[in-house]
Order: structure tokens, then sequence, then C-alpha cells
């Protein structure tokens, strides 16, 4: 009974002394998903790029389709002022040759 006290004893003391010891963990790195991680960083970075250059033709694009659009605007523009002052020469030249047509006709009343 004796030597029961004593291994009884022996294993509490142990138990005691093992929940109080600390131990140090050691840091778990996976480099398979640190390398996986890159690279999907990489391929995002790559189609963000792509992307961004993609937005710029586009851009670019619009420009120039806006460029011809103001050019054919101003030509038409200038051919409408062409019209409105070929209008003006016609209504004048009328005005002229009623005038002219009025003179005539009183001129030939005058005579007679």
């Amino acid at each position: 009974m004796q030597n029961t006290k004593i291994i009884i004893s022996l294993f509490a003391i142990c138990i005691l002394f093992s929940a109080n010891k600390a131990n140090a963990q050691w840091t778990v790195i996976d480099p398979s998903n640190i390398a996986q991680s890159i690279v999907n960083n990489s391929k995002s970075l790559v189609q963000e790029t792509s992307t961004a250059q993609n937005m710029i033709k586009n851009f670019q694009e619009t420009v120039k389709i806006y460029q011809q659009a103001k050019k054919y605007y101003d030509a038409l523009q200038s051919v409408n002022n062409l019209v409105r002052d070929a209008r003006k020469v016609q209504q004048t030249i009328l005005m002229l040759g009623n005038i002219s047509g009025y003179y005539v006709n009183n001129f030939q009343k005058m005579l007679t």
C-alpha cells in the first residue's frame, strides 16, 4: 500500500509539473499556398492591365469617331451657311428685278 501511495504521489507531481510547462509551437507555412497566391495575384494583375488597355483603346476610338463627326458637322454647317447666303443673294436679285420692273413700267408711263 505504501508503494501505491508513492506511485500515486509521483504521478500527481508529474501531472502538476507537466501542466505548467509551456511549449513553443512551430510556425506553420504552406509554401504551395503562398506560391498559388502569387500566381493568382499575377494573373489578376495581367487581366486588370489588359482591361485598362482595352478601355484606353476604346476611348481613343471614341475620340476618333467624335472628331470625324465634328468634321462632318462643320462641313454641313458651312454648306448651310452657304445655302443661307445663296438664298439672301437670290432674294436680293429678285428684289432688284422687281425694282427694275417697277422702274421700267413707271418710266414708260411717264413717257406716254
